[in-house]
């Protein structure tokens, strides 16, 4: 009997000498997204293969696992780690060349750019003395896209000058652009009488226009909503304006118009432009609240650069003063430009030339 309790032990011993010693060794951890891109509410799924490639087993091993905590997940979470990220934490024991497969189902009700984060593994002794950790280096990206605004729906013609014509019927144009309101001649077709600025001047006036084979779009979507920005960050301000930044990058693709994103937050691209549907859906979902360059040098650096494009749409919170004389050297230099502000204030100071919408309130 005293044999075989020493034998037990020596077993014991050696076991857990070499638990410690190969724990970590040809022991793999793999994570895969089914989804990089999803809309708010999509469901998608986060699969974790461990794979345990050698003769021994894994006697106790812990997985911790950082997953972003915009994300909601059914099972719910262990601990908080931080602002950003809650802990997920699972034990197991894996045999010898075993692989084990987990999937968790996860959505978001929230527009936003995620990311997936380090994974812990630690394995412990076979008597739990001890335990060895490793950190795999991961950075996986989700981004979450906003809900499309129906422009006609959510925009009002600022005042009267614009009458009753649509938002969409600005942005979706034919080749021949409106690019101003002259004197009615008399050889004009009537289709092209301006009859809300006619009866403002007295005289009727047609809708000016020049021909382009190239119609393409810009879109600007500022996020400042304050100055200097951090006096006064307004999310759902913002989040608006980009929900109508997807709606306008809709109606752009279902008719088949060549357009650019730009927008000014941190995250965001600066001067370079995104120009294919799945990047400017991208960019929109990694759209953040902090301002990284001011509106009006952004507008600024598009006039310096000569930028040229049939239409401009630029989408804000508000109008600056700072806006005003930079708004009207990009009108100078371009077809047309459409402004939807989320507020009227100042609006009365731009060119009458200068197409403006803003929010509709119902």
């Amino acid at each position: 009997m005293f044999w075989l309790l020493i034998g037990i032990v020596t077993i014991t011993f050696t076991f857990n000498r070499l638990s410690m010693k190969y724990g970590l060794k040809n022991l793999s951890y793999k994570r895969i997204l089914s989804k990089n891109m999803v809309e708010i509410g999509e469901a998608f799924e986060v699969t974790t293969i461990i794979e345990n490639k050698k003769p021994l087993p894994v006697t106790y091993l812990k997985i911790t696992e950082s997953f972003p905590l915009g994300l909601n997940y059914s099972e719910g979470l262990d601990e908080l780690e931080g602002d950003e990220y809650f802990k997920f934490t699972t034990t197991m024991f894996v045999m010898p060349f075993q692989r084990v497969k987990r999937t968790y189902s996860f959505n978001s009700n929230k527009r936003g750019y995620f990311t997936f984060r380090n994974v812990e593994l630690t394995v412990g002794d076979f008597i739990g003395l001890k335990n060895l950790s490793t950190t795999e280096d991961f950075l996986q990206e989700l981004v979450v896209l906003p809900k499309p605004l129906d422009l006609d729906e959510n925009l009002i013609a600022y005042g009267d000058y614009y009458g009753s014509i649509s938002v969409k019927r600005w942005v979706i144009d034919d080749p021949l652009m409106n690019v101003g309101i002259r004197e009615y001649t008399g050889n004009e077709p009537e289709k092209h009488i301006h009859w809300p600025s006619s009866l403002r001047y007295g005289n009727l006036m047609v809708k000016e226009f020049d021909f382009t084979t190239e119609y393409s779009v810009t879109i600007l979507l500022n996020v400042e909503c304050a100055k200097p920005f951090w006096l006064g960050i307004e999310k759902d301000e913002i989040e608006s304006c980009i929900s109508l930044c997807r709606g306008i990058v809709e109606e752009l693709e279902d008719n088949n118009i060549p357009y650019s994103f730009i927008n000014n937050s941190y995250g965001g691209n600066g001067n370079k432009p995104f120009n294919n549907y799945e990047s400017v859906l991208s960019s929109l979902g990694k759209v953040s609240y902090g301002t990284a360059i001011r509106f009006e040098v952004l507008l600024d650096n598009m006039v310096n650069k000569r930028v040229s494009y049939s239409t401009f749409v630029i989408v804000t919170p508000r109008i600056f003063d700072e806006y005003i004389e930079p708004l009207e050297r990009l009108r100078k230099i371009n077809n047309k430009i459409i402004l939807i502000s989320l507020e009227g204030d100042r609006l009365d100071k731009l060119s009458p030339s200068i197409i403006k919408y803003v929010r509709r309130v119902v």
